[in-house]
């Protein structure tokens, strides 16, 4: 026996030891296998005698500990294993740890213990569940995903970079057997469900970035490495990445970019940070007047009340807040106002002091300046304004090495504090004399409490301008709220775009001057009022090449009749001119290509990614609903919703529905409404969880009986629609494609057995003889409740085949396009194939009413409708040939004299009973025009 060493890469082997053991007895071994077969069981239930066990309490709750809290809940209410599984965009953490080969079991035991609770308790903070632990001899990886249903957070990829640091460093310093720690992390879209047999379920993620992340580990060892997707989506700055070079992968073929996470690093953190959008010349801000005016509103009151003013615009993720600084920045300078930018990330939170730090950065000009110049150039800046010996309390702050001052190292660190505070307001308030100062500060919720506290201090005591934008579904330190209660201090809430700015920026976005109908609802439907959604949306059907653009000038010119006509039957075309168009400029129109369905077009992944955490901020009840009622459409019928929710009763579901609209997540549906209307468009960012706690409290007794009772009184109507954008379509991509298979089949299968006409068609089947399959259907046995399609029209064409050869007494077909109805006509005593013959007559007879009204002389010159009509003639006779082809001709002569026989009766019949009411209308209203009814002999 040999034990080796793979050293260089699989290249050599280090010989470690070598034994003669004694030679392998075959028969011994045998032997020993015969031995064991009476234990194996060979059973075709179960394999595995832990499912027979009893019930035991005990072991269950110790076994539930090890299962992940949301899928508990949804095993513990009840939800199907089809329902549980999804297809989402996940960040996923694999952690390595390679232990000394001298290590005691025992001790390693205790490592991997501590190791997994500190991980567990890490990742859980920005929403993360430990998944799986791999054992090896002297290592282990423990699997971490991120975005796992429930658990969606907004910052996923940022969370999962810095969870994945702090655990690099806890094992490095930590654990002291570690010989390696290793960190891979990847984000893409990845099945979460159960796989498995029954007997063996497990609940895990697969998918390509799952193996990419394993291949990570052995390519990038001692690192903590992530791909291109996570530095991207995580936001962070560039400088707390490297580049990692480029490595072949096992089975991947293209992995991309690796980066390596180097944390953050406060010796750069002041660096130059821009705006999140620039101004667009060509893009001019829409639907904004009323937010422009607060700020120059305020900048009057600054200028000459010589009082700092501040305005803070708050609004949703998306609603056009970075664009609305931008146009700030641009008109002030063009005034000539200084004007110093700073957008912020969620990191700085965590950093003291540090928006202050990176302002006065800017201010001084030492952000972009390079590290050795950055004391001169600072040394320059506070000359005349600061002496000397004071220059050295900013070396921490602004990284500078100015020498110790013998006054300085006599303060303490308070006294240091406030001294650099109060040089910051002097600087500040020599720059105002000369020239007005504003900030603008973007993500200011991401601002640290003493930087909050500063510029408090600097709005009451220095004439400055501070414009800064907020997002409505973070909740602000006290300091912040103390800020907005300053009576220098404005809120401005930014409202969602009216529907027209909302269009002609989608016109705008794709370049022309009009788009289609289609179109518009199609953005209307996803983007309620925000910006963002529309200029994404935008971008991803130009990706996805499915417009057509054509030039406006040429189109008029060299369009046929034909063309025009269809396209104006397909969609209303809404004309936008651009803004400053010139006569001689090029104007073009898009259209949808033709074999293009845009309410199939998936979802851009950003778009997504915001939907899903919407999704995920509702508790799981009100998950499973909105994820059933996306199956059905935008919107829904409750009947409907109930059968596709398993053992959900009708209290049960109208609670949860009554949840879901006081929270704005669905509403009442109007049948006035094709688009949607402004009144019932809401923010797509709403604060669900804090509204659902709130209403608990203020209703302690909501499940009595009376309460209960007044709370799922209905309107007049039972139908409902989504009120928030995109829920519904992220929702539904959430089900894996199996899964949506089947599900629509239920909802076919619950609306076959409603399927008639309305009262005013006086009711009735639209297919004739579907009622016999449904009856039929309901009585056949061992259908299960997920069947597929080919053998539900095996089953049905069945019924249906049965009950034309085999009719019964209570099947009768009846006219009932008329009032007037004759129950003789038709009924059970006919064979199958006089019921297949008056139906196809019934066909053509009206196919030849169409055509003959589309050969009339107002629709003759319409060279669409004699097509039309041609068409509808040809496609009528080979049906009329098709339908016929198994009668022999004999047969369909002597049915044919028959049925117009019958045709004959019944046309007397309707021609007597229609002169008698035109006589008795004429005895009544006088002298009338005398009119042939309308079915009269003549016809």
């Amino acid at each position: 026996m040999f034990e080796v060493e793979i050293m260089r890469e699989d290249e050599a082997v280090k010989l470690r030891d070598m034994r003669i053991i004694d030679p392998f007895d075959f028969d011994e071994h045998f032997d020993k296998c015969l031995d064991y077969l009476p234990h194996y069981r060979t059973s075709a239930d179960t394999l595995r005698t832990a499912l027979e066990l009893d019930p035991d309490s005990t072991l269950e709750q110790t076994l539930r500990k090890h299962i992940m809290k949301n899928l508990l809940k949804k095993i513990d209410e009840g939800q199907p294993m089809e329902y549980i599984s999804e297809f989402r965009t996940v960040t996923m953490v694999l952690v390595s740890l390679e232990f000394h080969k001298t290590a005691w079991m025992s001790h390693l035991c205790h490592l991997i213990q501590e190791a997994a609770l500190y991980i567990s308790t890490v990742i859980e903070k920005g929403g993360g569940q430990l998944s799986r632990i791999f054992m090896f001899e002297k290592s282990c990886m423990f699997l971490c995903v991120f975005g796992l249903p429930g658990d969606k957070k907004p910052d996923e990829c940022a969370h999962a970079l810095e969870s994945s640091f702090s655990i690099f460093s806890f094992c490095w310093e930590n654990l002291a057997e570690t010989k390696l720690v290793s960190i891979s992390i990847t984000n893409g879209p990845v099945f979460c469900g159960v796989i498995g047999a029954v007997a063996r379920h497990e609940y895990t993620v697969i998918g390509p970035k799952v193996s990419l992340v394993a291949r990570m580990i052995t390519a990038y060892p001692g690192l903590v490495s992530c791909d291109e997707v996570t530095y991207l989506r995580s936001m962070l700055p560039a400088y707390n990445f490297k580049k990692l070079p480029e490595k072949m992968m096992k089975n991947i073929s293209n992995p991309g970019k690796m980066y390596e996470y180097l944390g953050h690093r406060r010796c750069i953190m002041f660096g130059r940070r821009h705006l999140a959008r620039e101004r667009n010349k060509n893009h001019p801000l829409l639907d904004r007047e009323k937010e422009l005016e607060a700020f120059q509103m305020a900048q009057r009151e600054c200028l000459h009340q010589k009082k700092g003013q501040a305005v803070l615009y708050e609004g949703g993720k998306g609603y056009g807040k970075s664009q609305l600084l931008a146009e700030i920045n641009f008109l002030a300078q063009k005034e000539g106002h200084r004007v110093l930018p700073l957008k912020l990330k969620e990191a700085d939170f965590k950093q003291c002091f540090y928006a202050i730090q990176t302002l006065m950065a800017i201010f001084f000009e030492i952000d972009a300046c390079p590290a050795y110049y950055r004391q001169e150039c600072l040394h320059k800046q506070l000359r005349g304004m600061v002496e000397e010996p004071l220059h050295c309390l900013f070396n921490d702050l602004f990284f500078v090495k100015f020498p110790l001052s013998f006054k300085v190292s006599h303060m303490d660190d308070l006294t240091r504090q406030k001294k650099v505070k109060a040089c910051f307001f002097q600087v500040l308030q020599e720059a105002v004399r000369e020239t007005p100062l504003i900030f603008l500060i973007d993500e200011a919720q991401y601002m640290d409490a003493a930087s909050w506290e500063f510029l408090e201090t600097l709005l009451s005591t220095v004439p400055i301008i501070m414009v800064m934008t907020l997002t409505s579904t973070f909740t602000l330190c006290g300091c912040a709220q103390h800020f907005l209660q300053s009576s220098q201090a404005v809120l401005v809430p930014i409202l969602k775009l009216a529907t027209t700015s909302l269009l002609r920026m989608a016109c705008w976005e794709l370049g022309v001057v009009s788009i289609p109908q289609e179109l518009q609802i199609y953005l209307l439907h996803r983007c309620f009022g925000n910006p963002l959604y529309c200029e994404v949306l935008c971008q991803d059907l130009l990706s996805k090449d499915v417009l057509l653009f054509h030039d406006l000038q040429k189109e008029e010119k060299n369009s046929k009749w034909e063309t025009l006509s269809a396209n104006a039957m397909k969609s209303t075309i809404y004309g936008i001119l651009p803004a400053g168009s010139e006569e001689d400029q090029e104007l073009y129109i898009c259209t949808v290509k033709d074999d293009v369905n845009l309410d199939t077009v998936l979802l851009p992944p950003l778009l997504k990614e915001i939907a899903v955490n919407q999704l995920d901020q509702l508790s799981l009840e009100e998950q499973l609903l909105v994820k059933c009622a996306a199956v059905i459409g935008h919107s829904f019928h409750i009947d409907l919703l109930q059968h596709l929710l398993p053992g959900w009763n009708k209290n049960k579901l109208l609670q949860v529905l009554r949840a879901l609209v006081d929270i704005h997540v669905l509403c009442w549906f109007s049948k006035s409404q094709e688009l949607p209307a402004e009144s019932i468009l809401v923010p797509s960012s709403i604060k669900i969880i804090e509204q659902t706690k709130e209403q608990k409290k203020k209703k302690p007794d909501a499940d009595s009986p009376l309460s209960l009772q007044e709370e799922l009184s209905l309107p007049q109507t039972e139908m409902l629609e989504f009120g928030v954008p995109l829920l519904r379509e992220a929702a539904w991509e959430l089900w894996p494609k199996a899964q949506q298979i089947a599900l629509h089949l239920e909802c076919a299968c619950f609306l076959q057995d409603l399927a008639c006409r309305c009262q005013s068609c006086h009711g009735g089947d639209f297919v004739p003889f579907h009622r016999f399959a449904i009856c039929s259907a309901k009585s056949c046995s061992g259908i299960s409740r997920f069947y597929s399609y080919k053998d539900t029209g095996s089953v049905l064409t069945q019924v249906i085949t049965d009950k034309l050869q085999l009719p019964s007494p209570q099947d009768s077909f009846q006219f009932q396009t008329k009032p007037f109805r004759s129950q003789e006509a038709f009924t059970s005593e006919h064979c199958s194939s006089k019921k297949k013959l008056a139906v196809l007559q019934q066909r053509v007879h009206c196919l030849s009413l169409l055509w003959q009204l589309y050969n009339l002389d107002n629709t003759a010159s319409s060279r669409r409708f004699a097509c039309l009509a041609t068409l509808m003639q040809k496609n009528s006779a080979e049906e009329f040939a098709n339908e016929a082809q198994d009668h022999s001709v004999c047969c369909i002569e002597n049915q044919l004299k028959e049925a117009r026989e019958e045709a004959g009766r019944q046309v007397r019949r309707l021609s007597q009973h229609y002169r008698q009411e035109i006589v008795g209308l004429n005895c009544c209203g006088g002298r009338g025009s005398r009119r042939s009814g309308p079915l009269s002999s003549e016809n």
